[in-house]
């Protein structure tokens, strides 16, 4: 067989196989339910929002109509956004059994969402299911030498609103820790576990909450990473009096600052 002919061959093995990973599999309604749960939040703060500053304006006549018509459409989108959350809640509990208990089935809809697929996400090491949904800070770290996220979608956790903003970073470790372990018991069918295994993760969180507070994380120094914070933090001037460089420059030849020497008896004889 010619080899290009192979090659494609496994290519196209290769890319049929991603494709039923990702779009076949049960878990892409889990996607796409909380991806649209998202935007109707997004939708429906918009839409309050600009129906307060309408109301506050005394509405009468048409005006009055359009706007009883968008109280009505705010309703219709909240009792959607509760018949979404009651799907992703049962189909989060029967794909995932230990995992949606650790994380709450909402916060595993969006954990499972941020890494695409099941066997993507139940694969994941624990340090970056810590970090998921954190992309721009994480970027911001790498690139301007911002501080490192902690966490991202875990944020919301219930166990971890419960603590201080110094003790989440360790607390979330922790929890990512044991989610790890979850999914994996998930994709293999293993054991259910989960209420076990929450105790003791409350156990582990009442441990940090009790212990002492730590001292303020001071940020680091920003560094120069543009020409002007460069210029900001040179100290020697970057050009020599009376040369800029540009063809417009005044500097002339007669201009220059002739040498005088300090001892004109011991000059080079001519």
């Amino acid at each position: 067989m010619d080899p290009r002919t192979e090659l494609r061959k496994k290519l196209l093995a290769k890319t049929r196989e991603k494709i039923n990973e990702k779009l076949a599999g049960r878990e892409i309604h889990i996607i796409k339910a909380i991806n649209l749960l998202g935007d109707l939040d997004s939708i429906e703060n918009l839409l309050n929002e600009n129906a307060s500053e309408w109301k506050a304006r005394a509405p009468n006549g048409q005006a009055l109509t359009r706007y009883t018509e968008l109280e009505e459409n705010s309703k219709k989108i909240q009792t959607e956004k509760q018949k979404l959350s009651e799907f992703v809640t049962n189909e989060m509990t029967l794909e995932f059994p230990n995992f949606s208990v650790l994380a709450t089935p909402i916060i595993g809809a969006k954990l499972l969402s941020s890494a695409g697929s099941k066997r993507r996400l139940c694969f994941m090491p624990a340090s970056t299911i810590q970090v998921l949904g954190a992309e721009k800070a994480l970027f911001a770290h790498m690139k301007q030498h911002a501080l490192s996220p902690k966490h991202g979608h875990l944020f919301n956790h219930p166990l971890l609103q419960k603590l201080s903003r110094t003790k989440r970073g360790k607390a979330a470790r922790i929890i990512a820790g044991k989610l790890a372990i979850a999914l994996k018991q998930d994709y293999f069918n293993g054991e259910n576990t989960s209420q076990k295994v929450l105790k003791e993760l409350e156990s582990h969180i009442a441990k940090i909450a009790a212990e002492p507070e730590k001292e303020k994380i001071r940020k680091p120094e920003r560094r120069p990473n543009s020409f002007n914070d460069y210029k900001q933090t040179r100290t020697r001037p970057l050009r020599r009096e009376g040369f800029s460089g540009k063809k417009d420059s005044k500097f002339k030849p007669q201009n220059k600052v002739q040498y005088k020497d300090p001892n004109p008896t011991f000059s080079r004889r001519k």
